[in-house]
C-alpha cells in the first residue's frame, strides 16, 4: 500500500476543489443504480415512512400537520423542478400522472442531493484522513443503511443531511456569516438540523476547553439564532393541530428514562436503531481490538500511530488504539432524544444525522484493520492521537516515523 498522508492542502485550494468534484462524479455514478432501484422498486405499504406527508407539501407546501410543514425546503425544490420532463412510471400510491411526475423529480433531487453530501464529506474527511480513506467514508455513507433506504425517496432527510455537513464545513472554515445563513435554510430542511449543529458546537468547546482560542467556537451557537428564531415564528405564524408532541417539553419530560423501559426495545426498534448501523458496530468490536492488542508485539511491521521500535528479536509492537472522535457521542444522545421523543423506529434515522462523526469513526476502523492485515498502513500525524511527537529517521518504518516522548 503506497504511503500517503492527509491532504494538506485547504478545502478552499483548486487542488481540494477538484478532488471534491471528481468524488461527486464518481459517487454519482456509483449511486445511480441504488437510484434506479429505489426509484422503480419503491413500495410505500413496505416502507411507511413519511413520504405522503412529503408528497403532499410538494403540492401544497405548509398544509400538513406540524413539524411536516416547516420542513419546506425539499418540497420547494421539487415543487420548481416541475419545468423539467417527468417519468410516468407505476407507482402503489397514485395513478394521477402529475404526482407520478413529483415523485420522479423529488427522487432525483435526493439523489443528487444524496451525491452532493458524499462529495462533502469527503472534503470534511480529507483533512483527517489520507484521502484514500476520507473517499472510503463517503462510500461508506452512500451505502449506509439510512442512505439507502431513506435518501433517494421523497423525504427531507437528505436536504437534512446537506444542511449538517455544509455547516460542519463553515463552522471549521470559522465562516459565521455563510454559517449563520446555512443555519436559517437549514432549520427548514428539518428541526433536527438545529439540535445537532447545536450539540456539535458544544462538543466542539467542550473538547478544546482549555485552549481559549477554540472556546470562541460557543460564539457560533449565537449564529445559529437566525435559523432558531425564525423556526419559532413559523411555528408561531403558521401553527397547526398535530397528533405529534414529542416537542412539548412535558412529554418529553414523563419520557426521560424511555431508554431503560425493557419494553422499548422490541425487534423492529432493535433492527433501526442497532443492527442498521452495523458498520458502526463493528468499529467499535475494531476499537476494543485495537485497545486489547495495542503494545504487543508482532513478528511484521505493523505500524498505527504508536512506537514502532523493533525489539531484539526483530519484532515491532502495534501501535496504540485509534482514537474515538468526541463527536461521537452524539449517536447514544440522539438514541435517548429519539426514544425520549417517542418517534419508535425514527429514532434511527434521527440518530443517523450524526453521520459525520459516525462515518469518520468508521472510516479510522478500516485503516487500523488495513493496517493490522497489510502492515504498510498510512499514517495520520502522531500527535494528532496520543500527543506525543513524531521523530524522522526511524529505519524500516516506511516512512521514517515513530513516537517519542
Amino acid at each position: 500500500m503506497p504511503h500517503t498522508q492527509p491532504d494538506s492542502m485547504p478545502n478552499g485550494s483548486p487542488h481540494a476543489f477538484r478532488q471534491t468534484c471528481l468524488v461527486l462524479a464518481l459517487n454519482a455514478l456509483l449511486f445511480f443504480p441504488v437510484f434506479f432501484q429505489s426509484y422503480k422498486h419503491f413500495n410505500t405499504r413496505l416502507t411507511p415512512w413519511d413520504v405522503g406527508a412529503y408528497m403532499d407539501m410538494v403540492d401544497k407546501p405548509g398544509r400538513f400537520e406540524p413539524p411536516f410543514r416547516y420542513r419546506i425546503l425539499g418540497p420547494m425544490l421539487a415543487r420548481a423542478m416541475r419545468v423539467l420532463p417527468g417519468y410516468n412510471i407505476e407507482v402503489d400510491f397514485t395513478d394521477d400522472a402529475a404526482v407520478k411526475k413529483d415523485f420522479f423529480h423529488f427522487s432525483l433531487l435526493n439523489f443528487a442531493l444524496t451525491a452532493l453530501v458524499s462529495a462533502l464529506l469527503f472534503a470534511y474527511l480529507r483533512k483527517r484522513l489520507e484521502p484514500a480513506y476520507a473517499y472510503l467514508g463517503s462510500v461508506l455513507y452512500l451505502m449506509s443503511f439510512y442512505c439507502v433506504v431513506t435518501n433517494v425517496i421523497p423525504m427531507g432527510d437528505t436536504a437534512c443531511h446537506l444542511a449538517i455537513i455544509t455547516g460542519i464545513l463553515l463552522f471549521e472554515a470559522r465562516r459565521p456569516w455563510a454559517f449563520a445563513l446555512a443555519g436559517l435554510i437549514g432549520a427548514f430542511t428539518k428541526e433536527t438540523f438545529l439540535i445537532i449543529m447545536g450539540l456539535w458546537i458544544i462538543v466542539s468547546a467542550w473538547e478544546n476547553r482549555k485552549r481559549l482560542v477554540n472556546l470562541a467556537n460557543l460564539v457560533y451557537l449565537a449564529y445559529l439564532a437566525p435559523g432558531i428564531l425564525a423556526y419559532v415564528a413559523a411555528t408561531r405564524l403558521w401553527p397547526g393541530e398535530t397528533e405529534f408532541h414529542y416537542y412539548n417539553p412535558s412529554f418529553l419530560a414523563r419520557r426521560v428514562f424511555a431508554v431503560f423501559n425493557p419494553d422499548e426495545y422490541n425487534g423492529s426498534f432493535l433492527f433501526h436503531v442497532y443492527i442498521a448501523q452495523a458498520p458502526l458496530l463493528l468499529a467499535c468490536a475494531v476499537w476494543v481490538w485495537s485497545r486489547l492488542h495495542s503494545g504487543r508485539r508482532r513478528a511484521g511491521l505493523v505500524r498505527i500511530k504508536g512506537d514502532l521500535s523493533r525489539a531484539p528479536d526483530g519484532s515491532v509492537r502495534n501501535g496504540p488504539p485509534f482514537p474515538i472522535n468526541p463527536e461521537l457521542i452524539l449517536f447514544p444522545f440522539l438514541v435517548w432524544l429519539g426514544m425520549a421523543m417517542d418517534i419508535g423506529n425514527g429514532t434511527g434515522r434521527v440518530a443517523f444525522m450524526a453521520f459525520p462523526a459516525l462515518i469518520y469513526f468508521e472510516a479510522m476502523a478500516c485503516r487500523w484493520v488495513a493496517a493490522a492485515c497489510l502492515g504498510n498502513p498510512p499514517s495520520l500525524p502522531v500527535e494528532e492521537a496520543t500527543g506525543v511527537q513524531a521523530v524522522e529517521g526511524v529505519e524500516g518504518s516506511g516512512s521514517g516515523v515513530t513516537a517519542t516522548k
